[in-house]
């Protein structure tokens, strides 16, 4: 595997297509294929196909105007021939200025001469002392 300038970038435009609510961009980074998965912080948050991807981001993206993502310290992305993978701590930051730090990992693929996003997982991380609280123990 190899570090992967290209996979980088391509996440790095979804995070701006948040960021200046470029439906066209995020949509030209998601997959065509099938299945596309997409996995939210909230129980039952995701999705398996494209269309309801695309529509998720739309609404996510409409409902927070001004939302920003900026990349964490230092996003890492790899490619092995068409497969390509990315993790960043990325900091979103929502309209009223309330910062969200969270992990995301994302899955591509290299289709058309192009880096596509096939997977992508972002959670808040919980540290381990606060699990007895998040288990309601």
């Amino acid at each position: 595997m190899q570090e992967s300038a290209e996979v980088r970038g391509a996440m790095l435009r979804y995070y701006e297509a948040a960021g200046t609510a470029d439906f066209d961009t995020a949509e030209r980074l998601v997959t065509r294929r099938s299945p596309a998965l997409v996995v939210g912080t909230g129980p039952g948050e995701g999705h398996d196909r494209r269309e309801a991807w695309v529509a998720g981001f739309r609404s996510q993206v409409e409902a927070l105007p001004g939302l920003r993502i900026e990349p964490g310290a230092g996003p890492r992305a790899y490619a092995e021939g068409p497969v390509g993978w990315f993790f960043d701590e990325p900091t979103w930051v929502v309209p009223d200025g309330t910062r969200i730090p969270t992990r995301w990992t994302s899955v591509l693929h290299e289709e058309d001469g192009d880096w596509r996003i096939v997977h992508m997982h972002v959670s808040l991380g919980v540290p381990d002392e606060k699990m007895g609280d998040v288990l309601g123990g």
